[in-house]
């Protein structure tokens, strides 16, 4: 099911991570306009692309998104980069242009940079988002073998010689180009060194992300487990081998602690929301209250309802929440809405 969200739904873009404004309180906001993937690797981190566990779909309306930006920024100040990324794929987002367009109209923002697992891209694709602004592309790319791309990303069709064509594209163009494989120990291994080849070719950056198993993210059985000490060992050696910067940090980026927006609920903090959309998970549904949205687990309220809760998670204006048993409201609750 698609869920469109407009200013007029009355759902705020801040409080979950499918959809909306992230801030990690750094001068990095993260853009989310969709949860839409057109894959389905065997690695995803969210499980994206999945009816079962992810039963809803969102896409929230351009100029609604862009609302939340100018309002978050007049908060993070100037020099802010704008990281469009996604649960699920950010260029299958069919307002991208528009987006990025406009968030290059605003004086705060220094850097539009986006995610992308390239396949949604082509040459007429990558000319408008250059010729719209957009600085800098991180291509989410694990292997140069054209069978092996195809199981890591569970998709018959992904032919990662045609993504290598992209790579060349967007290197060719004013955007910024950053090769980001992910190294699943024990399943890739000589196909990163491959990549760290290629980025060589092109002259381009590259930054190897770290396996790591989320809750509800999928998980490779054959793919090896390192802790931070191993992988950054691992990313020495290569750095030895191949003459090439593979260790990387917050400043590398130009990343820098900010002020955050206001985080408006507590763990253990008890509330009453108005259930206002079916969850990205399962089993979910998304309550407001003070201008936030939250997850609630287990929850099988109609819409409009307003139910009684129980803040689980509070991390970076992130909500997750249990409903509360009628008996454990407390009389105050009834006039949070």
């Amino acid at each position: 099911m698609l869920f469109k969200i407009t200013k007029e739904s009355g759902i705020p873009l801040m409080g979950v991570i499918a959809f909306g404004v992230i801030d990690r309180g750094t001068n990095l906001l993260q853009v989310r306009g969709s949860t839409a993937c057109n894959l389905r690797c065997l690695f995803c981190s969210t499980g994206a692309n999945d009816s079962k566990n992810h039963p809803t779909e969102f896409l929230v309306e351009v100029d609604y998104l862009l609302s939340w930006v100018k309002d978050v920024l007049k908060i993070k100040g100037n020099g802010v980069e704008i990281n469009l990324d996604s649960v699920g794929e950010p260029s299958a987002y069919p307002d991208l242009v528009k987006l990025v367009t406009e968030l290059k109209k605003m004086p705060e923002i220094s850097k539009i940079s986006m995610q992308t697992n390239g396949t949604l891209l082509n040459e007429k694709r990558i000319k408008e988002l250059e010729e719209a602004g957009l600085d800098h592309i991180n291509l989410s790319i694990d292997t140069l073998d054209v069978k092996k791309g195809a199981y890591l990303r569970g998709c018959e069709t992904y032919n990662v010689q045609k993504l290598a064509e992209t790579a060349k594209l967007i290197n060719e163009s004013k955007i910024e180009l950053l090769l980001a494989p992910v190294w699943l120990p024990d399943v890739n291994d000589e196909d990163v060194k491959n990549l760290i080849k290629f980025a060589k070719e092109l002259d381009c950056k590259m930054g190897i992300q770290k396996y790591e198993i989320y809750k509800y993210g999928r998980r490779m059985k054959e793919a090896g487990k390192v802790n931070w000490w191993k992988f950054y060992k691992q990313l020495e050696a290569w750095e030895k081998e191949f003459g090439i910067k593979l260790k990387t940090t917050a400043k590398d980026f130009e990343i820098e602690r900010r002020t955050r927006v206001e985080e408006v609920f507590e763990p253990g903090e008890r509330v009453q929301v108005e259930i206002k959309a079916p969850g990205w998970q399962t089993g979910q549904m998304i309550g407001v209250a003070r201008n936030r949205c939250i997850s609630i687990n287990d929850c099988t309220a109609n819409m409009g309802d307003k139910v009684n809760i129980k803040i689980l998670e509070s991390k970076n204006n992130i909500y997750v929440a249990d409903l509360l048993e009628k008996k454990q409201v407390l009389p105050h609750l009834e006039a949070e809405l």
